[in-house]
This record gives structure tokens, C-alpha cells and sequence, in this order.
């Protein structure tokens, strides 16, 4: 069968070519373009090489936006036949450090995120079900970071371990043939990971952040509810060691350092 499964033009993966990347792309280009030239601007003042590293007292504050998008029509999957799939899942994330040592940060991070999922799809029989599905978590995320600086120190790599604390919820109805089927679920998880990234300063203060996660190890606890049935609640212990590296998945934002 077909496959129109598209690409969601704003995400931060830019895995596809989209026409609606283009008033990103610009606004994107202009906020660096203003940086450069605010940077150029300060380098009378602050150009030194101990202007860009981080030093005992210094902080960092971050705010950053994903969002992620797709919908596919007439996709073959692995276990079911899609008739069509509308998804939309956003995380917003908010952060700040302190510097203890010479390259050596502790901060802490607050996380929102939120997904919706309509999907249609074929089930074993042949018959049409569908599937619609809504959720959202926020997370506590203390953190420690590493950095290692490059020559005048404009350029900095770093590696961040941290614990993400999260508590979610999340509520899916399943439209069947003869029924519908309500599934609440809430849980609470704990996940260990270690992501390096890099630092690009535009000048003391602002600078733009990249980092991918490598490894994590995680433990979920979850009750899950059908159809308000308390009595037959079922409880979930899960336990995971993530080593998957995905390099179209970075996190990309923008820092201001003081």
C-alpha cells in the first residue's frame, strides 16, 4: 500500500525538507546573526580567554522547545495495517547550574511535556478500530556537568549525568467494534543518564547548547486502570537499560551565561 507518512516540518530532528522550515531557518538566522555581532561588539571588553570559561561563581540558566510531529495514512507497520495516524508530543525544559570548580557544574532542570495520538488502525479481523490518546509528565532533573574547553575556550565540550524524577498521567480510548474501551494510567519514574554535548559562546553571556543522550538506565512503576475498575487495578514494574545513540534526535537551545 501507500505510504504518506510525513515529516513534521518544525521538529528539532530536521531529518526532512519542508517548506515550513524556512521562517525558522530565518529566525534562527537572525537571532545568531545578532548574537555574532553583539559578541563582536563586546570583544573590546570582555576577549580575554578567561571571559568564555567556566570559573567557580559562574551560572548558567537554559530554556529549551521540542516539538515532535507526524501523520501517516495507509502505513504498513509491524504489527498492524494504520488506516491514519495524527501525533503531536511537546517538552518544555527550563535549567540552571552553578559552577563549584574550574569546569565543574551542579544544576538542576524542571521539564513539562505533553502528547496527543488519534490513530486508526486494523485490527487482527480486518476491522477498523481507533485509538485516541492523551498524556503529559513533568520531570525534576538534577545534573552535574564536566566541561572540557578548546583553545580560547569559545568552544567547549561537555558531559552531563543526571537524574530525571517524572511523574506522569495518561488516558487512552479505544473506539472498538462493539465497545469502548477506557485505559487511565499514572506512574512514576526514575531515569539515570549520561549525555555529552557542546558549547558555542557568542560572547561571555549568551551561548548556543547541543547534547544527545547515550546511555540511561530507568526504573517505571505504573497503575493501570480499565474502564474505572479499581478493584482489578493493574500495577507495572518496569526496568531498562537504553545504550541507543540517535544523532537525529539532538537537543538543541540557547544558554545565557553570567
Amino acid at each position: 500500500m501507500a505510504n504518506n507518512a510525513q515529516c513534521n516540518p518544525f521538529a528539532i530532528t530536521l531529518s526532512c525538507s519542508h517548506h515550513g522550515l524556512r521562517p525558522l531557518r530565518s529566525f534562527l538566522l537572525l537571532f545568531l546573526t545578532f548574537l555574532a555581532f553583539e559578541g563582536k561588539a563586546q570583544s573590546g571588553t570582555d576577549g580575554s580567554s578567561d571571559s568564555w570559561i567556566i570559573t567557580p561563581g559562574r551560572g548558567y540558566s537554559n530554556l529549551s522547545f521540542s516539538l515532535d510531529q507526524r501523520k501517516a495514512e495507509n502505513e504498513d507497520q509491524l504489527l498492524r495495517q494504520v488506516v491514519d495516524q495524527d501525533k503531536v508530543n511537546f517538552r518544555i525544559t527550563a535549567s540552571g547550574g552553578y559552577a563549584l570548580k574550574d569546569g565543574f557544574t551542579v544544576g538542576l532542570g524542571l521539564s513539562y511535556g505533553r502528547d496527543r495520538e488519534d490513530i486508526t488502525f486494523l485490527n487482527e479481523d480486518s476491522e477498523e478500530v481507533t485509538s485516541r490518546s492523551i498524556g503529559q509528565d513533568i520531570s525534576f532533573i538534577p545534573n552535574i556537568r564536566k566541561y572540557i574547553p578548546f583553545g580560547d575556550g569559545k568552544f567547549q565540550v561537555f558531559v552531563q549525568s543526571d537524574l530525571r524524577i517524572s511523574l506522569g498521567e495518561s488516558e487512552r480510548r479505544n473506539f472498538l467494534v462493539s465497545d469502548v474501551e477506557r485505559i487511565e494510567n499514572n506512574y512514576v519514574q526514575l531515569r539515570l543518564g549520561v549525555q555529552p554535548g557542546a558549547v558555542i559562546f557568542f560572547n561571555r553571556n549568551w551561548a548556543f547548547e547541543t547534547s544527545v543522550g547515550i546511555v540511561g538506565l530507568s526504573s517505571k512503576w505504573s497503575k493501570e486502570t480499565v474502564n474505572n475498575d479499581r478493584a482489578n487495578q493493574t500495577r507495572i514494574t518496569e526496568n531498562n537499560i537504553d545504550l541507543k545513540l540517535n544523532l537525529l534526535a539532538l537537543n538543541l537551545g540557547v544558554a545565557y551565561y553570567f
